[in-house]
């Protein structure tokens, strides 16, 4: 079966509301790569290995140039890639030029969702089940140290060593 391993960690910052308190996060036992990827994809369609790796290979580059022309790209089952920019203000509208006031442009990723008994449910996360990360396997699991997030931690909760039986989208 497969499960989202959970790790506690303490909030030890000691200037946040939630210090002290015990959270659960994401851990990572390893990383993909597109071959793993094609063999998997392989394994559930007609198409070959090496078709895949192919078409793969091209994805990265041909998104690339579709958000580079300022158009959104939207991959059913997966989600829809943009780019946005961090900009500095300015004042007055006359004073803003973008090669002065663009900062930084950046990937944004939106998976795609689907409402399901009211709730809008990721297609990434449809299923998942998480479970807190087994000592045995602790050594070679990395936290998911993810930036984007506001470092909470509040994003899901310990089950005790266990996955629970409804997926993590179907709880209250």
């Amino acid at each position: 079966m497969k499960n989202l391993f959970i790790k506690k960690y303490v909030n030890n910052n000691d200037k946040s509301s939630a210090f002290g308190k015990t959270y659960g996060r994401a851990v990572m036992l390893g990383t993909c790569d597109i071959e793993e990827l094609a063999s998997e994809i392989q394994a559930s369609c007609t198409a070959t290995r090496a078709d895949i790796l192919a078409v793969l290979s091209a994805l990265g580059q041909a998104i690339s140039n579709k958000l580079q022309s300022s158009q959104r790209v939207r991959i059913p089952y997966l989600g829809t890639f943009k780019l946005g920019v961090t900009t500095k203000g300015e004042v007055n509208a006359a004073d803003f030029s973008v090669q002065k006031n663009v900062l930084a442009v950046r990937v944004l990723f939106k998976p795609e969702t689907k409402i399901e008994n009211g709730h809008r449910v990721s297609e990434m996360t449809r299923g998942a089940r998480v479970a807190e990360l087994p000592k045995n396997i602790s050594g070679i699991a990395t936290d998911d140290t993810d930036t984007s997030t506001d470092g909470t931690g509040t994003g899901g909760t310990s089950t005790g060593g266990t996955s629970q039986d409804d997926p993590i989208e179907n709880r209250p």
